[in-house]
């Protein structure tokens, strides 16, 4: 072994052109596969960072009469669910929350999180230092402490190891830190696979949650996800039918909330499932295209090999002459082929590790927990059994074909081995038609997911992103305490920015559409009944000031917009959308019409409509608009707000003298996630833009080792056929007869490929149907345009080989031997 060994290591030095190629192939096929294999492995197969991740459950309600599916519980909700379920060994809520932390040079919001004694039991995670919440802590006016993130204990606070004890102002409030929770720990984090639940970035600073004796009497107040632990022994299942016994008291004790049938329950979410979400279809595709690389890389290097095969012959025909059996030439193939395949694997790894560090900068916002994704020695160990299968694979056939050599023929001075070439000419052309059948299944799939991206990009969005800064504001509710004090800051905030030059217009909104978060209320419509069979509507539901449909330029369709004098003492109004309009008031003018903001049980506000305006694409530019209503926020103030403006100017050079303006008004107010709302687009399709890159790029790599394979088997058939190519030259025969007899056979093995292609293809792309927008996975200009363009470059790189020939002097030709 160790002689095959050195033998195969100087065989690969005395070709070094053929080693190159052979590296780089294995190493692109490779490296994309530990790469993609990398997020497998740490989002799907890895488990969570808690204890025991599979007996986490992540619990909300739905309204399914009112097409609510996975919304918060309320206080009063989440105690029922304590108190009456036995198949948890330990529950708990929580809410996100931001923190306004002063001191320093100026102040800084910090993401967080408000959530209930056991929130750490549950989760299983112990802190580095100090301590969790107890439940002393989640009593009114005990609430003061936090726990904070190992990230923001050495950001902010240097890593102090006194930090346990210490005092930190935030949101107006004395707080004492108590803990640090470690790095590794991100909890509540981003749930992409539950539409209308997703909870922002991950926190770094948890208040024990204390509710208020009023919180406690509010059914229809929903705020909190409830995350818990199922007990020992009980199945999600068994915890689901107590969960659904438990929600049917609820109804027959409280009729006045809830409907009598079942389309009000609750439904706990396996965590580990709901935190990856669509991206696990994603995630499983990519698997599926890195294997389909990979295999065009085998089929490539099996090309290459048999060719170099046919070089060897009268080697391997002198090895058996002299005693060497099957086995034997066989075993020292092998050994070419896996040495040559580790030497690529380990270019491989090394690409695969470049990949992910590229994949971590452009797609953290993206992919959730991709800061867990590493290089562990799982991955290595597949990575080596890759590598060593890639090597049998491509070198096994060159193997067998190479221990069975015709001596007769082989020994002849100048002997050509006739059937043998022809054998291994038929498996080349093979493998040829397997290449461009496997990358024609690649290119598909890339060409429908661009297709679909750039459909989805001239989609009306309902508003104008250019030139426009939006921001995130938090207003202390201690400082804030009440609606007056609330409205007075967003109208004087309003006057202040717009008087900026080069602002043109500027409102504020509580839910920026396309940020990823979602609001609805109940209402009741005026002289209209609700019962049991017809619920109550319940709506997206918006806060904004004047001066925001005119920031976002949101069509006016008829009525008014809201103004200065629709403040708290006003009448209250409200604006509806189109496609609410066309719900409640299909054949009449909605203009007048009152409706009663809130749920039942809640005081009565008739709010009259004022105007109707343009369909926003709220929840993405996928997702067709949904029935709103808009309110302004001097009447129905919110403490959390984000802040629109639309400028003449380059939007980023505006950020000092709005941060400025606000100091001015409070200097404690931080302004946090400063984006173009260009960029909030961006990002929520973010995940079809990553996708495109991947298998786009995969696809690129496909085209380009079956381009490798077509321009290498035809170069070999040419060298082998130059003789006879020579003697039709001599004979009469012009250039264009010869290009249309090679090139014409290339084009017979590119048709039999594309055609294999096509039926592969439309099986492959039906897994994409969930990632398309208006696009048919079978979509025919598609797959017609792909098909033409790989037999264009195929048929090129047949071309270039043909043509150094047709070129050359007939006489070279015809003294050319094989």
């Amino acid at each position: 072994m160790l002689n095959d060994l050195r033998f195969a290591f100087r065989l690969l030095l005395k070709n070094p052109a053929f080693t190159a190629v052979a590296v780089v192939a294995i190493a692109l096929g490779i490296g994309a596969n530990t790469a993609v294999l990398s997020l497998v492995n740490a989002l799907l197969i890895r488990p969570l960072p808690y204890r025991d991740p599979a007996r986490i459950v992540l619990m909300l309600e739905h309204f399914r009469a009112q097409h609510l599916d996975a919304i918060p519980v309320s206080a009063p909700e989440f105690v029922d669910y304590q108190t009456n379920c036995r198949s948890f060994d330990k529950m708990a809520v929580f809410q996100p929350g931001t923190f306004n932390f002063a001191g320093g040079d100026r102040p800084e919001r910090i993401f967080g999180a408000v959530g209930s004694a056991d929130l750490f039991n549950v989760l299983g995670v112990a802190p580095i230092r100090g301590r969790v919440f107890v439940p002393a802590d989640c009593t009114a006016g005990h609430d003061d402490v936090l726990i904070i993130s190992e990230r923001l204990w050495k950001r902010r606070f240097s890593a102090d190891p006194q930090i346990i004890g210490s005092k930190i102002v935030a949101n107006g409030r004395s707080f004492t830190i108590v803990g640090v929770m470690p790095a590794s720990f991100e909890f509540p984090i981003p749930l992409f696979g539950i539409q209308g639940a997703q909870f922002g970035e991950p926190a770094d600073v948890w208040q024990p949650l204390a509710f208020t004796a009023q919180e406690l009497k509010i059914r229809y107040s929903r705020g909190y996800a409830i995350v818990a632990r199922l007990a020992q022994g009980v199945s999600a299942k068994q915890a689901q039918a107590e969960l659904d016994t438990v929600t049917a008291t609820m109804r027959k004790n409280y009729p006045d909330n809830y409907p009598k049938d079942d389309s009000f329950g609750i439904t706990a979410f396996p965590l580990n499932e709901v935190v990856l979400g669509p991206m696990k279809p994603l995630l499983l595709i990519l698997l599926a295209a890195v294997f389909l690389v990979l295999l065009i890389a085998c089929a490539n290097l099996t090309t290459m090999m048999l060719a170099r095969a046919a070089s060897r012959e009268r080697e391997m025909g002198i090895r058996v002459a002299l005693g060497a059996g099957r086995w034997r030439l066989l075993r020292q193939v092998l050994v070419e082929s896996v040495f040559l395949s580790l030497c690529g694997g380990i270019a491989g790894v090394l690409l695969g590790i470049w990949g992910l560090d590229l994949l971590k900068r452009i797609g953290t916002q993206t992919i959730p927990r991709l800061s867990e994704v590493n290089l562990d020695w799982h991955v290595l160990i597949a990575t080596f059994v890759i590598a060593v299968g890639t090597g049998i694979v491509f070198g096994l056939v060159p193997g067998l074909v190479s221990g069975d050599p015709n001596l007769t023929e082989t020994l002849k001075e100048g002997g050509r081995g006739l059937s043998s070439s022809a054998r291994r000419n038929r498996l080349r052309q093979a493998l040829v038609i397997a290449e461009v059948a496997l990358a024609l299944v690649l290119l598909t799939s890339a060409g429908l997911l661009i297709k679909s991206f750039v459909q989805l990009q001239n989609v009306d969005a309902g508003f104008n992103p250019r030139n426009v800064l939006t921001m995130e504001i938090s207003l202390p509710p201690l400082t804030y305490a009440d609606n007056a004090s609330q409205a007075r800051f967003y109208n004087e905030a309003q006057k202040r920015i717009a008087a900026i030059p080069g602002i043109k217009n500027a409102g504020f909104t509580n839910i920026l559409p396309m940020s990823g978060t979602n609001s609805d209320s109940s209402f009741s419509i005026e002289g209209r009944t609700s019962d049991d069979k017809n619920p109550s509507p319940d709506e997206e539901f918006r806060q904004v000031s004047p001066g925001f449909f005119e920031a976002m330029e949101i069509s006016l369709l008829r009525g008014r917009r809201f103004n200065e004098t629709d403040n708290a003492d006003a009448p209250p109004v409200t604006i509806i959308n189109a496609a609410l309009a066309k719900r409640y008031w299909p054949n009449e003018d909605a203009i007048g019409k009152r409706i009663n903001i809130g749920a039942s049980g809640a005081k009565e506000k008739w709010a009259t409509i004022i105007g109707v305006v343009g369909n926003v694409r709220h929840r993405g530019l996928d997702y067709d608009p949904l029935p709103e209503y808009y309110m302004p926020i001097t009447q129905t103030p919110n403490n959390r707000a984000v802040l629109v403006v639309r400028s003449s100017q380059e939007a980023g050079g505006l950020i000092s003298a709005i941060r400025t303006a606000l100091h001015e008004i409070d200097p404690a107010q931080p302004i946090a996630h400063v984006r173009t709302l260009e960029q909030v687009v961006a990002d929520s399709v973010a995940p079809r833009r990553l996708s495109i890159w991947l298998l786009g790029l995969f696809a690129a790599m496909a085209l380009a080792l079956a381009s490798i394979g077509i321009y290498g088997v035809m170069s070999f058939l040419v060298v082998q056929r130059t003789h006879e190519l020579g003697v039709r030259m001599a004979l009469g025969a012009q250039r264009r007869d010869i290009l249309r007899l090679v090139v014409g056979h290339a084009a017979k093995l590119i048709l039999a490929g594309t055609a294999i292609g096509l039926v592969f293809a439309f099986a492959f792309t039906r897994l994409l149907t969930a990632m398309l927008y208006q696009v048919s996975p079978h979509d025919l200009t598609t797959f017609g345009l792909v098909t033409v363009v790989l037999a264009a470059i195929a048929l090129i790189a047949s071309y270039i080989p043909t043509s150094r020939v047709i070129r050359a002097d007939p006489m070279l030709a015809l003294a050319h031997t094989t």
